[in-house]
């Protein structure tokens, strides 16, 4: 028998074989779905890979926030995300887009906490902290870890910061240091 009748035989057996392990996993879980969510980590109700999820009041989008994956925890109301990267809108028309490495959604008062390389931006302002939370029913944002925020000529440091997004008032607190390039009086 020639090599090549050989090697096809083989893949021939294996695709058979595959496609009958897939059928019998198919059909387990049809009739058993529980065996499903033996898989997900203990407490996760749901996960999902590659989310979209928007939040709005009174017909207005005020953010919205992507994710590579998120598992629900519906016994804390909580969504836990990877790889986040939200939009908030403001009522001027301008937003700040944010990413994180990781973070949490509360399902039922849409408060949200991001850590991981937190990064927000907008326009020519971007500001960098360790961890940063976010109010939905006061539309603010705060941080009780150090922060750096940038932009037009100017760098700005502290311990904490407030935003407030519906004033777009910005408070820095505890040793806070400000450094202006080219300030003329």
């Amino acid at each position: 028998m020639s090599k090549v009748k050989i090697v096809l035989y083989c893949l021939i057996g294996l695709t058979v074989a595959g496609i009958g392990f897939g059928l019998a996993s198919y059909l387990r879980l049809r009739e058993e779905p529980q065996a499903l969510l033996a898989v997900l980590p203990e407490g996760t109700d749901v996960t999902l890979n590659r989310i979209h999820h928007v939040a709005t009041r009174d017909g207005v989008t005020q953010w919205t926030l992507d994710a590579e994956s998120a598992q629900y925890e519906k016994a804390d109301n909580k969504t836990v995300f990877k790889d986040i990267l939200a939009t908030f809108f403001l009522e001027d028309g301008n937003n700040i887009r944010l990413s994180s490495r990781g973070g949490t959604l509360l399902t039922d008062t849409k408060d949200m906490e991001v850590w991981g390389d937190v990064v927000a931006r907008s326009g020519q302002y971007e500001l960098s902290t360790d961890k940063l939370s976010y109010e939905h029913k006061t539309r603010t944002m705060f941080t009780k870890t150090p922060v750096v925020i940038k932009g037009k000529g100017m760098e700005v440091t502290g311990d904490s910061m407030t935003f407030d997004l519906q004033t777009e008032q910005v408070v820095v607190l505890g040793r806070v240091k400000a450094v202006f390039e080219s300030f003329a009086l």
